[in-house]
């Protein structure tokens, strides 16, 4: 068979099965636009989460007070740890290498408003603490640089 034999045999095949060569088309365009479609979600979702993880930096370090022993027994006192203090967090802002060191408590309280309340979780901490996780306030000012040992009534929602 020629080449020009075989164009003229498909093109009429084509043109004898019109429905059969549609709906064939159609299953193809389907096909590619499915594929492109999920390969669009996966990379959308892939970009948010590495956005929701990346959001605070990625250079932080959290400290919290306890053991660096994890098996064995205690060589020393029952309950020794020392919760870290305001001086603590102050001593490793002195540290070489240390960019921003901020104390931060965490509870939970039940806040009350025009007769409703609702438990939330409540966190403490110093001025830097937007700058060290690189967050921005929406509208109005964050905590004012004040002595950290004069503790005032503020809040940023």
């Amino acid at each position: 068979m020629i080449t020009k034999d075989f164009i003229a045999f498909t093109l009429a095949s084509l043109k004898a099965h019109r429905m059969r060569t549609a709906l064939t088309a159609l299953g193809i365009a389907v096909g590619i636009a499915s594929v492109i479609l999920l390969t669009s979600i996966g990379e959308g979702l892939h970009r948010f989460i590495i956005a929701e993880f990346t959001q605070f930096g990625t250079n932080i370090i959290g400290v919290a007070p306890g053991r660096i022993q994890t098996h064995g027994a205690s060589l020393g006192a029952v309950n020794t740890v020392r919760p870290l203090s305001i001086d603590d967090a102050t001593a490793l802002r002195k540290a070489p290498y240390v960019q921003v060191a901020d104390p931060l408590v965490q509870g939970n309280a039940e806040v009350v408003h025009a007769g409703k309340s609702r438990r939330v979780t409540l966190y403490g901490t110093g001025p830097d603490f937007a700058r060290a996780l690189t967050m921005r306030v929406a509208s109005g000012d964050y905590l004012p640089p004040d002595d950290p040992h004069a503790a005032r009534a503020f809040v940023v929602l």
